[in-house]
């Protein structure tokens, strides 16, 4: 049996949640011993835990872009040392007016250079992390498919439900959809449900804004008829594993992605949903499901299926514990 020790970010981000939490009660059924804590922001706290390191047979990091001398210690004092990551760290998030980051890109570099193996959680993740380690394996993240809510199309309704999940820190994404709402607003009778811990308002459109919370989240977004994810096309964004459609796949509710980054490869379009390069893209296949019900259950039904055969928390548990347990003590 292996004892892992995984260092995540912080228990409140949602990758700290997806990429360690969720996993370890699975990860203890495959001769995996897992200890978690988050990482510490007071020396003390981190002098405590690197008395711990050489008592694990891997640590495993989640996110955190170390210093250059943390990571060295880690490195010295870690048998083995792990680096897990899902999104383009290496740059700001696009917030910023400059998305290129000298000091992110030194930390990533020096990092993954000095670490034994690096999980990424997409292709695009690994393909530019491949330049400086190859020991890479991709991770997809994982979404939960087992007694959660799901779609219900037997239930009458007067107007169609478009909903988006995330941090007030996209909203900026979800925004850029409104000319297409304004259009959809005047022929369709529709409703943009809105899960954050913030809102927008745009002029014209029905809105309604919910709270996000981790124990409603699913029941909310099993009201959705339609789930959107929006992106600009950006290094920051390309970097995006996917996690809103996975979401609303797992409840059965079809998905409208930007074609950008790794969407097209967790959505088939024209099967599990659609992958559009434009607002007329989003219009055209939101005009499409609204006026098709037929359509958004077949293609939610299509969208379950694929949740649970390649993205849930017992496949992806397994698919990570078979590459820990592969590794040599």
């Amino acid at each position: 049996m292996k004892r892992i020790l995984f260092i995540y970010q912080d228990e409140y981000l949602p990758s700290s949640r997806i990429r360690v939490l969720n996993l370890l009660p699975e990860l203890k059924q495959y001769k995996i011993f897992p200890d978690a804590i988050g990482y510490p922001s007071k020396i003390p706290e981190k002098i405590k835990i690197l008395r711990k390191l050489k008592l694990f047979d891997i640590v495993y990091l989640q996110k955190k872009l170390l210093s250059p001398i943390e990571n060295e210690v880690y490195k010295r004092l870690a048998k083995k040392l792990i680096f897990d990551f899902d999104d383009a760290i290496y740059y700001r998030d696009d917030t910023h007016e400059t998305l290129e980051s000298k000091t992110r890109c030194f930390k990533f570099r020096h990092l993954v250079k000095n670490v034994d193996h690096v999980v990424a959680g997409n292709r695009l993740l690994a393909d530019y992390t491949r330049q400086f380690n190859k020991n890479i394996v991709i991770v997809p993240s994982a979404v939960e498919t087992r007694n959660n809510p799901v779609k219900s199309y037997t239930e009458l309704s007067d107007k169609v439900i478009i909903g988006w999940i995330g941090n007030k820190g996209n909203l900026h994404h979800l925004k850029m959809l409104s000319p297409v709402f304004q259009r959809l607003s005047k022929n369709y009778k529709i409703q943009l449900n809105i899960i954050s811990n913030d809102t927008i308002s745009i002029p014209a459109v029905k809105t309604k804004y919910i709270t996000w919370k981790l124990e409603t989240q699913e029941k909310e977004i099993a009201s959705f008829d339609i789930g959107i994810m929006p992106l600009p096309n950006n290094k920051w964004t390309e970097g995006k594993c996917g996690y809103k459609a996975l979401q609303y796949m797992a409840a059965a509710v079809p998905p409208v992605c930007s074609d950008v980054g790794c969407n097209n490869e967790i959505v088939e379009n024209g099967k599990e949903g659609f992958v559009v390069s434009s607002q007329e893209g989003f219009y055209d296949a939101l005009c499409n499901l609204i006026e098709n019900k037929e359509l958004r259950m077949r293609m939610g039904c299509n969208a379950r299926l694929k949740a649970e055969k390649c993205f849930s928390v017992q496949v992806i548990a397994k698919r990570l514990a078979d590459f820990l347990n592969g590794l040599p003590y």
